[in-house]
């Protein structure tokens, strides 16, 4: 209702005034009530003084920082250089549009927070739409037990969604690295980011972690897992980390519907402050998930031999749709490339689709028979001249147009249901009379480095045998691992490699 206003030179009577200021009145109690102005909460350990939370007079403690509830589009920081110690769990949920922030304010180094052994440092539960950046965490304690740097979880049997992590450094959490019993579980919640779905119906989505660094972290690095084997969580996205020595698995997505894993370096995994001490670890894995993709990461130097993993990549049980793993690099990982483990648990039967990989003295492959799983492995590169290849394949598989160069005492395995097309041959003896034996002619073999960027030793001269004469794959992905076109109709190279010979 729009009120106009009165001109102090018009004469009006006592009920004419009235009746003005009770319409006015009335106009105020309908309208639409204004949004509140997202508010910014400072917090400054190094303060002697525990103040409002302005900047002026910033709040000086973790605990202060729980006290206050969050609404939409407001921000909580703390100051860049300074060191608090506790466990925050800030409450409040943002929205799609208004988010909450976690961040620092100010120059300098990052902001500690030191959750001292306790569970957690940072923790969200039953939450939505945060957005988490640029604080180190740490937890580090005399003896292990469950801890996590950061913990994002769903209790309540709903659906949460809306959290961006990105920009952090997780060093020294002193997390269980034991994942035998009776530490299993423990084991299972520890690392420097662990998110969780628990209760029926619980799902966490649209989960973005990405440009972060995780070190010496009891249990693992990144174990984002957003739903259950009924109901899986979406839009898991994992990219950019770098991990390095962390005591138990690097990466892992479980329970997640079409997640994506990217562009991560992993290096070490197992070892660090806290080492793994039990059971299994491997260094980025999925379990669980419908179609998940693993592509254009780094593992190496995984170097701590685990019970029967250690591997650099693995799809595990439970996976249903397609596991792809492609345009991965991986050297001088102890356990070797790949684990197929649809037998290690509950059968999911997923496709695997192995393709434009380079492996550089991983000389291990490993499939668990009891699983469905079918594998399709083509256009790889397999270097192992530093010993034998020991590789077993699921009971159906499709090996075709890699090249394997290794020892003359490798066998690599045969079967009924096994085919070996089109692959090149150096060293290894060929498993059937299909395929070249010969040098292949790459570049400089053996010089790959620590990033997915440190392998141009394995394109292909232009006196490579290898050249224009691989088998014509449907569905190839369009693209080498140097993002070469791959057509669809004419017959590619052999190996990870599909440009002019050198």
């Amino acid at each position: 209702m729009a009120i106009r206003a009165f001109s102090g030179r018009r004469a009006m009577s006592g009920g004419t005034v009235a009746l003005a200021l009770v319409v006015a009145a009335g106009a105020t109690l309908v309208g639409a009530p204004a949004a509140a102005a997202a508010t910014t909460t400072h917090v400054d350990c190094s303060r002697p003084d525990a103040g409002d939370g302005s900047q002026a007079a910033p709040f000086n403690s973790v605990a202060q920082a729980n006290a206050r509830t969050y609404a939409p589009g407001d921000t909580l920081a703390f100051a860049s250089g300074t060191t608090c110690t506790g466990s925050l769990a800030p409450k409040g949920s943002g929205t799609a549009a208004a988010p909450i922030t976690l961040t620092r304010y100010g120059t300098g180094a990052l902001p500690v927070i030191n959750g001292n052994g306790a569970p957690d440092v940072v923790s969200l539960t039953n939450q939505d739409h945060w957005r988490i950046s640029d604080l180190e965490l740490t937890n580090p304690a005399a003896s292990l037990a469950r801890r996590t740097g950061l913990r994002i979880s769903a209790t309540d049997g709903t659906a949460h969604r809306g959290f961006d992590v990105g920009g952090l450094v997780i060093d020294r959490v002193a997390g269980q690295t034991n994942k035998n019993s009776p530490t299993t579980e423990d084991f299972v919640q520890s690392a420097g980011i662990v998110t969780g779905a628990s209760g029926t119906n619980s799902t966490l989505n649209d989960v973005h972690v990405h440009h972060n660094q995780v070190s010496n972290t009891g249990g693992g690095g990144l174990k984002i897992r957003v739903g259950s084997m009924a109901v899986k969580g979406a839009g898991v996205l994992i990219e950019h980390n770098v991990i390095k020595d962390v005591g138990g698995d690097g990466i892992i997505a479980s329970y997640a519907d079409a997640p994506m894993i990217q562009y991560n370096n992993a290096s070490g995994v197992g070892n660090g402050v806290y080492p793994f001490s039990g059971g299994n670890f491997a260094g980025i894995w999925v379990l669980g998930d419908r179609n998940p993709t693993i592509q254009k990461n780094a593992v190496y130097g995984i170097t701590r031999m685990s019970v029967a993993d250690s591997q650099a990549f693995d799809c595990d049980w439970g996976n249903t749709g397609t596991c792809t793993i492609q345009y991965n690099f991986s050297r001088d990982n102890i356990g070797g490339f790949f684990l197929d483990c649809d037998g290690c648990g509950t059968i999911g039967g997923a496709r695997q689709i192995i393709r434009y990989n380079i492996s550089e003295n991983d000389c291990r492959m490993s499939s668990v028979t009891a699983g469905r799983s079918a594998l399709h492995m083509y256009n790889n590169v397999f270097y192992c001249t530093d010993r034998k290849f020991s590789v077993t394949l699921p009971e159906e598989s499709v090996v075709e147009n890699n090249i394997w160069v290794g020892t003359a005492d490798s066998r690599l395995p045969t079967g009924p249901g096994i085919s070996w097309l089109w692959n090149v041959f150096q060293g290894v003896p060929r498993p059937t009379a299909n395929g070249i034996t010969g040098d292949p002619h790459f570049v400089s073999p053996g010089t790959g480095g620590d990033t997915i960027h440190s392998v141009d030793g394995y394109k292909l001269r232009s006196t490579s045998p290898a050249l224009n004469n691989g088998s014509v794959i449907t569905g190839n992905g369009g693209r080498d691992y140097w993002a070469n076109p791959v057509s669809a109709t004419t017959k590619p190279h052999r190996g990870a490699y599909n440009g002019p010979g050198l």
